[in-house]
């Protein structure tokens, strides 16, 4: 051995000096115990055994326990077979944990486990899902029999590939053999001699039934199965479940009505937040009824029932997006928060029991203009005489805004309004679709559009002015502009393409901005429109005290445009400016 080795071997020996003393390991072992829940993985955990005598075998007490896996799997000519040994790996490395900690008889209070490789495998999506769904089947039997009491599991495979290499989805092929499923009779599935759980279309389950110990402690659950099967029990009680989340689910038959069963009262009598997303039913005409006594927050998206029924007399919080829903009745009388982004044509019919009185904050979809002869009145000229031509008629004149028009006017105190605002402009005879249709919103306050990417640089003014109209008390204003199409690429540095065509939508609409104190503007790119509309703040909003302005990088020029709109703002008046990063910051001075 070298002098500089032996060297190095003193020192790992040799006590700390007094000014390197290792005091956190003379802490008692509740705090010790408390750092290692904030451990975001187990495997970190057990090395933290190699820090000194004081920490081994510690980590087998903390009873919060994480394990995460995440990243890309390097792959080879194997394909699929290398994600699958991955996973195997990671699963056996999991339940070797979880076995040594049932033996040690030291209690896991939290429990997650996720696994999210996401770079796409030429590989069959079954042989994955074989093998994380008879482990996702092991950790939930493990969860209920324990004692756990917050429970996740979060599984993202890799999508698959096609023959060219392109991801591709799979089409819903639950109905493919409808004989074989007539000859299920046990709820669609069935067990084979090695244990593995199936459909009737051979899709591997994850089966929560009665064989399962009752999960008498467990207060939150997460399932994020990533796009696997999931047998949902006939009659099971949590009774100290408070939050419930269900993600990227392919639901067995009877989905509908036994998922509205299993949040029942019956069922989770203290129930307060459910989340549902990506969950797939066997049929899309299935109806949902939600009846949840204590539910005050509820998320629903990307789900496809044909109608949607809530019974939640406490609930506070709901939130609707991307769902195929045909009707939605909502019986909500203390709902207080509400975002509705359903953008399908013609939207689904709303029912709502009384009237919104408590919904203070509102998030919604609106068109600002259509086509003159989409979705029009009765044509004079056709002959709708018919009892089937008079229905037919009344849904073409259904359009995108209705629902989100019927939320406005039952929510009579709403101060707080998020718009998405899609439909463009593009034609001179297309038809205002705000102006005609959405009520005028005294009550509110505080305004933010988010423009949709459907909009160009020089035609979402229209869009923006027209709502404008709608409001006369408001105090804040945001208006986040998109990255706009034009602006990815690179074809003429000419300041002429920052000049409008059209007339000033701000002078020609009636814009009311007299209480308005703060405004904030983001994604701005320096085009005319975005120029008449500030001067329009600041000749109308005499007591505005701040204006933040955030340009797109990806625009021309954006320091000589930020010089512009500075230089405007203090030609106003009383004011001092800051400048960031593309961003402009203009305060009053009066305040």
């Amino acid at each position: 051995m070298d002098s500089t080795a032996a060297s190095a071997k003193r020192a790992r020996r040799a006590p700390p000096a007094a000014g390197d003393a290792d005091r956190i390991s003379g802490l008692d072992d509740d705090v010790l115990l408390r750092v290692l829940e904030l451990v975001g993985d187990a495997r970190d955990a057990v090395r933290t055994g190699a820090l000194s005598r004081r920490w081994l075998g510690l980590w087998a007490r903390a009873p919060v326990l994480r394990f995460a896996s995440s990243g890309p799997v390097p792959t080879a000519a194997g394909g699929g077979e290398e994600h699958r040994a991955a996973l195997e790996r990671y699963v056996s490395f999991v339940n070797g944990v979880l076995a040594r900690r049932a033996r040690s008889g030291c209690a896991v209070e939290c429990l997650a486990i996720s696994y999210t490789k996401t770079d796409a495998a030429r590989n069959p999506e079954r042989l994955l899902q074989a093998a994380y769904v008879d482990a996702a089947q092991g950790w939930i039997r493990y969860a209920f029999e324990h004692g756990v009491k917050s429970f996740a599991v979060d599984l993202r495979v890799p999508p698959k590939l096609d023959e060219d290499g392109n991801e591709y989805e799979d089409e819903d092929d639950d109905d493919d053999d409808d004989d074989e499923e007539e000859e299920e009779e046990d709820g669609g599935r069935h067990r084979d001699d090695g244990g593995e759980k199936y459909s009737g279309s051979e899709q591997p389950l994850v089966i929560i039934d009665e064989l399962l110990p009752r999960p008498a402690r467990l207060e939150t659950m997460r399932l994020a199965l990533g796009g696997a099967g999931l047998q949902l029990p006939t009659a099971m009680k949590f009774a100290s479940l408070t939050d419930l989340s269900l993600e990227r689910i392919e639901i067995a038959r009877g989905g509908a009505h036994l998922l509205g069963r299993l949040v029942s009262p019956a069922n989770c009598p203290r129930l307060q937040k459910l989340r549902m997303s990506k969950l797939r039913l066997p049929s899309p005409d299935e109806g949902m009824q939600i009846d949840a006594d204590v539910l005050s927050e509820l998320w629903v998206e990307g789900v496809n029932v044909r109608s949607l029924e809530l019974r939640t007399p406490s609930l506070r919080v709901l939130h609707i997006d991307i769902c195929s829903h045909e009707q939605l009745r909502v019986s909500a009388p203390r709902l207080e928060e509400a975002t509705f982004f359903q953008r399908s044509c013609p939207p689904p019919r709303l029912e709502v029991d009384g009237d919104l009185a408590h919904v203070r904050s509102l998030k919604l979809y609106l068109m600002a203009h259509r086509p003159p002869d989409s979705y029009s009145d009765s044509d004079s000229d056709s002959d709708s005489n018919s009892d089937s031509d008079e229905a037919e008629n009344d849904t073409n004149t259904l359009h995108v805004n209705d629902t989100s028009i019927l939320l406005l006017k039952h929510c009579s105190s709403l101060t707080c309004l998020d718009v998405i605002l899609g439909g463009r402009k593009v034609c001179k005879d297309d038809v205002d679709m705000i102006k005609s249709s959405v009520p005028h919103l005294a009550h509110v306050t505080s305004l933010t559009v988010n423009v949709s990417d459907v909009f160009e640089r020089h035609d979402f003014g229209a869009g923006v002015a027209s709502l404008l109209t709608r409001f006369k008390n408001l105090r804040h204003l945001s208006l986040h502009l998109p990255l706009f199409v034009s602006l990815l690429y690179d074809y003429d540095p000419r300041e002429a393409l920052d000049q409008c065509d059209h007339p000033d939508h701000w002078a020609s609409h009636e814009i009311s901005m007299t209480d308005l104190q703060e405004v904030e503007l983001t994604g701005l790119t320096g085009t005319d429109c975005e120029l008449w509309f500030m001067k329009a703040v600041l000749t109308s909003a005499g007591g505005l005290r701040k204006v933040a302005a955030t340009f797109n990088p990806k625009c021309k020029q954006p320091e000589r445009k930020m010089d512009a709109f500075e230089s405007m703002l203090l030609d106003q008046g009383m004011w001092t400016s800051h400048r960031e990063a593309f961003t402009l910051i203009n305060t009053s001075m009066n305040l």
